[in-house]
């Protein structure tokens, strides 16, 4: 890929992870950050989960600031990463399972949930399905708010096989078109390249999405749940619409940010990462 500009977070240093095993014998990746590495998990910890066709690194930025004061876990959803690729159940409600799952495998009672995109949609599925399991929610660029999404992006995506093509796929992800580097154009690749991927995002794809639109739509349950949340957007997202974040119930705290695109994790984590303390300190 020709693009040049920054190193994207997403590629920077190093990353070590553990594998979880879920009862139903799926294993999942993750990564464990913050005081205590090696003693059980401390009560109340921050989850992170990632969007569709992500992994644990697109919480890079965030995760290891946060990791200064608070035990923080980023993982791969099934299907992606170095996660099973069986989607059990699939779907969001599928993928809900699998985080509730992953909780009970590593010991956690109760987090703090924070999920990106397809991930807003799989902490929120999960904070309505078992409430007790959520201290508290951030949902950043989240699905299920709206019927509407630019469901093209999937196809683009795992359509593109070169580096030029991916590009072109990326690109209305960020505001920043910099960040669009080599770099991030090899991870994504490679992710994509490894066997049955693509097909099993597609089948992921098929189960949450219709053309143009998500088939899973929770915006009316919002007001069914007791725990703190914050929704946190990018005015300029050009994949889920930020309009959807308009007219919520009032409990819930919504966090525009202006200029921003999709990938608030990576362009904003400052932003996301302040937001968050916020929450957690609260709770």
């Amino acid at each position: 890929m020709s693009l040049s500009g920054p190193v994207h977070p997403a590629t920077a240093g190093g990353v070590l992870t553990q594998m979880a095993m879920l009862a139903d014998g799926r294993a999942i990746r993750y990564r464990r950050m913050g005081p205590g590495q090696g003693a059980p998990i401390v009560p109340t910890p921050i989850v992170m989960v990632h969007g569709f066709a992500g992994e644990l690194l697109t919480w890079a930025a965030c995760q290891v600031p946060l990791a200064a004061r608070h035990t923080v876990l980023a993982l791969d959803l099934p299907g992606h990463g170095g996660s099973s690729q069986d989607l059990g159940a699939g779907g969001v409600p599928g993928l809900a399972e699998a985080l509730l799952a992953f909780l009970d495998a590593v010991g956690i009672g109760r987090a703090h949930l924070i999920g990106h995109s397809l991930g807003g949609a799989v902490v929120l599925q999960a904070a309505l399905s078992r409430p007790g399991r959520a201290a508290s929610l951030t949902l950043v660029a989240p699905g299920s708010l709206g019927e509407e999404a630019d469901t093209g992006f999937v196809g683009r995506l795992l359509a593109a096989d070169d580096p030029q093509a991916l590009a072109a796929a990326l690109r209305p992800l960020y505001a920043d078109p910099g960040l669009v580097t080599p770099e991030l154009g090899e991870l994504v690749l490679a992710a994509l390249s490894g066997p049955g991927v693509r097909a099993t995002l597609r089948r992921l794809a098929g189960q949450c999405f219709a053309p143009g639109r998500q088939r899973l739509v929770l915006r009316d349950r919002l007001a069914e749940l007791s725990m703190p949340v914050q929704l946190l957007w990018g005015t300029d997202d050009a994949i889920l619409p930020a309009r959807q974040a308009r007219g919520l119930p009032p409990a819930v705290a919504v966090h525009l940010f202006p200029g921003q695109g999709h990938m608030l994790p990576i362009e904003a984590a400052a932003g996301v990462n302040r937001l968050i303390e916020a929450m957690v300190a609260a709770g």
